[in-house]
C-alpha cells in the first residue's frame, strides 16, 4: 500500500488515543491479580501451595512488561512527527514492533499456563482441603486457611458439613492422619464456629447439629445454622471465574497489540523509505517485504552493466579510429568511418 503524510499523520494519531485505553487495562491486569492474589490466592495458597500465588504474579510481571512497551511505543510515535533530522525513529519503530510481537508471545504463555493449571489446581485442591481439615487442630496454618476459606465462600467441610462428623477438630495436639478419615468413624456431630451462617438470625448451633434443642426450640431438619455447600465447588467455580475473566482480558489485549504491531509496521516502512514531516511524498509501505521490493536491485545492476559494456565499447571504437600518416600528409577515420569496415581500411590502399 502507498502512504501519503495525511495517511501516515492520521494512524499515528490514531494509534497515540487508543495506546492509552491499553495501559488504562493492563493497569487493571496489574491492580486485579494484586486483589486476587492477597485473597483468593492466599486461601488457595495455604490449600495447596504455591499455586495461589503463581498465577497472579506471572499475569503482573507480563503486564508490567507490557504497560513498559506501551510508553516507550508512545514515545517513538510522538517522535515520528518530528522533523526526521533531529529525531529520527527508524530503529524505535522497528524494536518496538519486535517488542509487542514477543509481549504477544507472552501473553499467550500465560494464558495456556492459566487454562493448564486450573485443571491441575482442581485435583490439588480436593487433596488440599481434606489434609487442612485433618490438621485442624495441630496445625495453625491449616486452621486459618480452613477458617477463612469457610467465612470467605460461606461454606463447610470439602463437599459436605458432615465431613467435619468424622474428624476431632477440637481436641488440641492429637494427630489424625489419611487413614482414620478414610475409615469413617464417627466422632461428635459438631463443626467448627467458620460454618455458622450469617444469613439466620437464630443463634448459630455448631455442637450437637443433629440434635434436637429446646432452649433455643432448634429443630435440625428446618432449621439449620450453619451452611450446607462444601468449599471444593465453590473455590473451584471461583479460580475458574478468575481464570476466565483474565484470560478475557489478555485476549482483548492481544488482539489490540496485533493491530498495533500491522500499523506500527506500515508506519515504518514508510518513514525508512523518507516519509516524514519534512518530506511529504507518497512512499510504498508494506507489511513483508513482496518480490517487487527485491527486484529493484536486479535493475540496477542491469543498467549497471549496460553501462559499463557501453563504455566499453565506446572505448574500443576510439581505438580503432586511428590516424594514419601518409608523407607529410595525416588521415584521421572520423566517428561515421566507424560503421564500416572498408571505409577503415580505405586510406591504407590508395
Amino acid at each position: 500500500m502507498y502512504l501519503t503524510w495525511a495517511s501516515f499523520n492520521n494512524i499515528r494519531m490514531l494509534m497515540m488515543a487508543c495506546m492509552p485505553v491499553v495501559i488504562f487495562y493492563l493497569i487493571w491486569l496489574v491492580n486485579t491479580s494484586e486483589g486476587i492474589r492477597s485473597e483468593e490466592g492466599t486461601l488457595l495458597d495455604l490449600v495447596c501451595w504455591p499455586d495461589g500465588n503463581a498465577i497472579p504474579v506471572i499475569i503482573t510481571c507480563g503486564a508490567v512488561i507490557a504497560v513498559v512497551i506501551e510508553l516507550y511505543g508512545l514515545y517513538q510515535l510522538f517522535k515520528a512527527g518530528l522533523p526526521k533530522k533531529e529525531y529520527d525513529v527508524t530503529n524505535g519503530l522497528f524494536y518496538y514492533v519486535w517488542a509487542l510481537i514477543i509481549t504477544i508471545i507472552i501473553f499467550l504463555a500465560i494464558m495456556f499456563y492459566s487454562g493448564l493449571q486450573s485443571t491441575i489446581i482442581r485435583a490439588k485442591i480436593k487433596d488440599g482441603i481434606t489434609k487442612a481439615m485433618l490438621r485442624y487442630s495441630s496445625h495453625l496454618p491449616s486452621k486459618v486457611a480452613i477458617d477463612r476459606l469457610q467465612t470467605r465462600f460461606h461454606c463447610c467441610g470439602r463437599v459436605a458439613f458432615q465431613e467435619w462428623f468424622y474428624i476431632p477438630w477440637y481436641a488440641n495436639g492429637e494427630r489424625i492422619d489419611d487413614k482414620t478419615f478414610s475409615d469413617h468413624k464417627f466422632v461428635s456431630d459438631n463443626v467448627p464456629y467458620s460454618c455458622c451462617s450469617m444469613d439466620v438470625l437464630y443463634p448459630c448451633i455448631h455442637h450437637g447439629v443433629t440434635q434436637m434443642g429446646t432452649i433455643y426450640k432448634y429443630n435440625p431438619t428446618t432449621q439449620l445454622t450453619i451452611w450446607n455447600a462444601g468449599c471444593e465447588e465453590k473455590l473451584i467455580s471461583e479460580m475458574m471465574s478468575v481464570s476466565w475473566r483474565f484470560n478475557a482480558v489478555m485476549a482483548l489485549i492481544i488482539v489490540a497489540m496485533i493491530m498495533q504491531v500491522v500499523a506500527v509496521r506500515y508506519l515504518h516502512t514508510a518513514y525508512r523509505s523518507g516519509l516524514h514531516i519534512g518530506n511529504r511524498i507518497t512512499c510504498r509501505a508494506y507489511l513483508l517485504r513482496s518480490v517487487s521490493d527485491t527486484e529493484q536491485p536486479k535493475h540496477a545492476f542491469r543498467k549497471k552493466v549496460f553501462t559499463k559494456k557501453k563504455f566499453h565499447q565506446a572505448r574500443t571504437l576510439q581505438w580503432v579510429s586511428v590516424s594514419y600518416r601518409r608523407g607529410h600528409k595525416r588521415y584521421t577515420s572520423s566517428a561515421s568511418d566507424g560503421n564500416s569496415s572498408d571505409e577503415l581500411l580505405k586510406p591504407i590502399y590508395e
